[in-house]
């Protein structure tokens, strides 16, 4: 809350305290556009070169990326389900701040029936309740008195954001610390923390009851990793790890990117396809955010999934029908990322093709591969290894 006290502007907080090893932290939580007039970064930066020819840097923080910035504003500004669950990081001096202990207490009268549940208030019952280790925080409302230790990409998508938006935001707040603290806190919360799978990231989305371009690649995957049509069943680890079922080749993550290729192009589309679904919207025939024209687009706008479905099977079937002895060896490229890859590659040609003639059989497919002679040895199992064998089938995609 904003409050005048002797004629100055001041930021009131209510912080509950919190005793960890490396000291005392106070959690509370601050309107964005408060902690954005308060708070300040300040980026790590080659300041020169020292007499001995050592580079001197200041700051702690990693520079801003303005396309992370600007995905953060749309998310923001635009994503009716935004969040921002975890704490903003911030570093305030001694000087510019007032701290006040106080001991709220209050009287709750409760009665309890016979199955312990509480039913409402008269004077039955009378139960005294302190919070303990309850702080206020005072200090000027003006611009540079806190700065931030972690959090500066998140408070960036607020830059473009207007009066209207509300948006709370959970803060941690340190008092007193000195650069190399903030340093030390930093590194801890970016360095040591176990990075999230990706396909458990995807896997969740999964869950959600609204549609969206994660969650239809998601139910893809489940149906090609479990339906007895599927020729690549039991292929894909689903959250990135084998179970006691089967081993898997390829992680889960690594098909729903391939899969989202083929309706919105890249992930930036899927974002902003993720977006205008969550407004209840429908997403435009047309994607913005690339200027290809994905194959699948239409049926992804018209919710026509089992089409993808089907003409993945087709594919993967063709596959395994042209080059059978390939495909049954355990650790032929194809059931590498590298391969898989390259396969997703010739599908969107190939698809391409055949949405041209309104063909996505398997014969189509079985007749584009024949007399193809593919030699799936010595593939480079990095990103130029999608190409490298890509290349070795030599289809000319349609112009």
């Amino acid at each position: 809350m904003i409050r005048e006290i002797n004629g100055t502007e001041c930021v009131l907080l209510f912080c509950q305290r919190t005793v960890q090893p490396i000291g005392e932290l106070y959690t509370t939580v601050v309107p964005w556009e408060v902690l954005k007039k308060i708070a300040y970064t300040n980026p790590r930066i080659l300041m020169g070169i020292d007499e001995a020819g050592k580079e001197e840097y200041a700051g702690i923080q990693r520079q801003l990326a303005p396309d992370r910035k600007k995905e953060i504003s749309d998310y923001v500004n635009k994503d009716s389900s935004a969040t921002f669950p975890s704490s903003i990081i911030i570093n305030i001096p001694n000087e510019k701040l007032d701290v006040i202990q106080i001991a709220p207490t209050f009287d709750l009268n409760i009665i309890v029936d016979d199955n312990n549940d509480i039913k409402n208030f008269p004077n039955n019952y009378h139960l005294g309740l302190a919070l303990p280790d309850t702080f206020l925080f005072v200090f000027p409302y003006v611009e540079n008195v806190a700065q931030i230790i972690d959090g500066q990409h998140r408070m960036s998508g607020f830059d473009n954001s207007g009066s209207d938006l509300i948006f709370d935001l959970p803060v941690t707040i340190f008092v007193e610390q000195l650069v190399d603290k903030q340093a030390e806190i930093f590194a801890t919360i970016n360095g040591k923390q176990t990075r999230v799978s990706p396909s458990l990231v995807y896997d969740l989305f999964g869950l959600s009851q609204k549609r969206s371009p994660y969650k239809v690649a998601n139910e893809l995957v489940k149906l090609l990793n479990e339906s007895e049509l599927s020729p690549i069943k039991n292929w894909i680890r689903i959250l990135g790890k084998a179970n006691s079922f089967y081993a898997g080749y390829i992680t889960q993550s690594t098909v729903i990117k391939n899969i989202l290729l083929l309706y919105c192009g890249n992930i930036k589309q899927a974002e902003e396809d993720k977006r205008v679904l969550a407004d209840g919207k429908k997403p435009s025939l047309i994607p913005t955010m690339t200027t290809r024209r994905p194959i699948f687009r239409q049926f992804f706008v018209d919710e026509e999934d089992d089409i993808i479905f089907k003409a993945l099977i087709n594919f993967f079937n063709a596959v395994k029908k042209t080059y059978p002895v390939e495909w049954e060896l355990p650790d032929t490229v194809i059931k590498k990322t590298v391969g898989f890859s390259a396969l997703f590659k010739i599908f969107i040609i190939l698809a391409s093709k055949g949405m041209a003639i309104n063909d996505l059989k398997e014969t189509f497919f079985i007749a584009q591969l024949e007399g193809i002679d593919v030699d799936f040895s010595n593939i480079l199992l990095s990103s130029k290894g999608v190409n490298q064998l890509v290349d070795r089938f030599n289809i000319e995609p349609l112009n």
